[in-house]
């Protein structure tokens, strides 16, 4: 929840001569009330791809009100949807159904479903993080036909991880949760990508991406100049790497 329409356009604006950038894919999830000015701003721009924060299962209806559906997103110029992000699932009571629902409409809507899994401080104490975050994958995963799991796009952010209070996880920490990951969404195909998320920054971006097949980013990210600093190493591992 940042960035009024115009923040967000200066966002871009500062971000986009520095794109594309070569081995690396970039996208921006801007706030619903931005989406349609962002698409509008980067049209015809090489680089970077536009995404929602969160949409509805339901095409429409009185059932819903307040919501935005999939098609509304991708009407506004979305191409991906983040879906079942931990604050969504703890302070919006979104279930696993919830999550799977709207990975169904999504792909129903020509969406690429951001699909976002991640195990809490006890789970992880307990030993017990990577039956969590493959089975919210696996429900995750319960409504989509086998031609379409390779659309999806999965983050793995532990709970523990993420936010302002988050603890810094190591590559050798999540090394290993990666890739089950990739292993229960068969990651191997061209969209079939497993994203890093969780206290993401220029000085654990190099590290993460020895492990991760991309970055999910947000406080880091929150800044142009932010963005593109970390863009900058993303170039530097593809181009050591391809």
């Amino acid at each position: 929840m940042n960035k009024t329409i115009g923040e967000a356009l200066a966002y871009v604006d500062d971000v986009i001569d520095d794109l594309p950038v070569p081995g690396v894919e970039v996208f921006v999830l801007p706030a619903h009330t931005a989406l349609a000015a962002v698409h509008a701003r980067i049209a015809g721009r090489a680089g970077l791809r536009l995404g929602a924060q969160n949409a509805h299962w339901e095409p429409e209806g009185s059932g819903a009100t307040g919501e935005v559906s999939m098609r509304m997103v991708a009407d506004a110029g979305a191409e991906l949807v983040e879906i079942g992000h931990s604050e969504r699932r703890a302070r919006f009571a979104e279930t696993d159904e919830t999550v799977a629902r709207k990975v169904h409409a999504a792909l129903e809507a020509g969406l690429v479903p951001l699909v976002c899994v991640g195990e809490d401080g006890s789970a992880r104490q307990g030993g017990r993080f990577e039956g969590v975050v493959v089975d919210q994958l696996l429900s995750a995963l319960s409504m989509v036909g086998g031609g379409d799991v390779d659309r999806l796009v999965v983050a793995y952010e532990p709970v523990w991880a993420i936010g302002p209070n988050g603890e810094v996880a190591t590559a050798e920490q999540v090394a290993p949760t990666l890739d089950r990951l990739r292993e229960v969404s068969d990651a191997t195909t061209p969209n079939g990508h497993v994203l890093y998320g969780g206290s993401v920054d220029p000085t654990n971006a190099g590290a993460l991406l020895e492990v991760a097949d991309g970055l999910f980013v947000g406080r880091a990210a929150w800044t142009a100049s932010g963005l593109v600093e970390l863009l900058a190493i993303a170039a530097a591992h593809a181009a050591r790497t391809s």
